[in-house]
């Protein structure tokens, strides 16, 4: 999410999450440079990894699969926050508007989708969104329609949790990425009180974490660092802690309640750290993950992984793993319930029950109950 609230932007931050799956490592602090002072990190020692254990074999439950819209309908849907309903931008006719559209998953095709809001950056209760006009961004509280613009030049936001901040980057647009700097701010939900909280090179941020006020960003501090830093910065207490270092992380997916993160590490001189982590976010007990595939958090302590295929013509299997214990087990079997998914295009409901995803074969929203 960079530079102004283009469609593209506004739809993806609208939307959520991750999709194709990648790697990740071990914890190494480098502290951020933070706006009023620089925050204090954390005291961390080199963790050791604790590799995944061999997940036994156990009968894999058949789950319920269905389609949910036709007409090779639509890419890049996301949930409603009480996993009702599944949301996508869509302009169904030439004489219908662009907006964002919902289906409820009980119904199905049965009834069309319907119009729910117009496009933009929603909080995540949706009681909130950020839209574009002109070179400036306007915040609307949803159930009054009051509105406010937002100093910081159309760049795109994201709101917190608690529905009283939101942040923004700023990021040069030229020169190669990994020495671009990036700013980034945080104000009130109204836009006043606003300051930079770091500067980074080659990153930007992440996220908010789901609980308290913290925010969650990447990159090399200076031009100086060989290496970026995965760092939570709680703005509360001002105090950064520092959770990977690695030249490549990528991928990084933050847990229900914040508890824990995914991420990848690739291309590392250690092969060892190469591959799919988990960690706390207060920096402690990284596991690494003996799947390569794309992954998400089915809640705050499971993790849903999309494993690699061996072939291009054969389904897709859903795995889950326990972040606390680091168990794992099969949802899907490929031979029983095939998911042929196009792009990496999938999203967990936020109760964790359902994944939706789109069909490679006839480009629609399917539905996927899980066990």
């Amino acid at each position: 999410m960079k530079a102004e609230l283009r469609l593209s932007i506004l739809l993806l931050l609208s939307l959520m999450i991750i999709a194709c799956g990648q790697s990740n490592p071990a914890p190494a602090p480098v502290a951020p440079t933070v706006a009023t002072e620089t925050p204090i990190a954390f005291p961390t020692e080199q963790v050791t990894a604790t590799p995944l254990p061999t997940p036994t074999a156990t009968p894999t439950p058949v789950p319920e699969l269905r389609q949910l819209t036709s007409d090779g309908c639509c890419v890049m849907p996301a949930w409603s926050p009480d996993s009702k309903q599944v949301l996508f931008i869509d302009k169904p006719s030439n004489d219908a508007p662009s907006g964002v559209y919902a289906i409820d998953i009980a119904s199905g095709p049965s009834r069309p989708p319907e119009m729910v809001g117009r496009v933009g950056i929603y909080s995540p209760d949706r009681s909130l969104a950020a839209f574009a006009e002109g070179s400036e961004t306007i915040v609307e509280k949803i159930s009054t329609g009051e509105s406010w613009r937002i100093p910081n030049q159309g760049h795109a936001v994201e709101f917190a949790p608690d529905n009283q901040h939101l942040a923004w980057e700023i990021e040069a647009i030229s020169g190669p990425y990994d020495q671009r700097q990036n700013d980034v701010y945080i104000a009130n939900v109204e836009g006043k009180d606003a300051a930079r909280v770091t500067r980074v090179f080659g990153g930007g941020l992440i996220g908010w974490l789901p609980k308290g006020l913290s925010l969650l960003f990447m990159g090399r501090p200076s031009l100086e660092t060989h290496d970026s830093t995965l760092t939570v910065l709680d703005l509360r207490t001002n105090v950064a802690a520092d959770l990977v270092t690695a030249e490549r992380i990528a991928g990084v997916s933050i847990s229900k309640n914040g508890t824990w993160i995914a991420y990848f590490i690739s291309f590392n001189n250690d092969p060892a750290r190469n591959g799919i982590w988990m960690q706390r976010t207060d920096g402690s007990e990284p596991k690494h993950v003996d799947l390569w595939g794309a992954y998400q958090w089915r809640d705050d302590s499971h993790l849903l992984v999309i494993p690699m295929r061996a072939s291009a013509d054969q389904p897709f299997e859903v795995r889950e793993i326990d972040a606390e214990s680091g168990t794992s087990r099969k949802l899907t079997d490929a031979n029983v319930t095939p998911l042929n998914i196009l792009n990496g295009d999938w999203r967990v409901s936020p109760d964790g029950k359902y994944i939706v995803f789109v069909n490679s074969g006839d480009r629609n929203l399917w539905l996927l109950k899980l066990p």
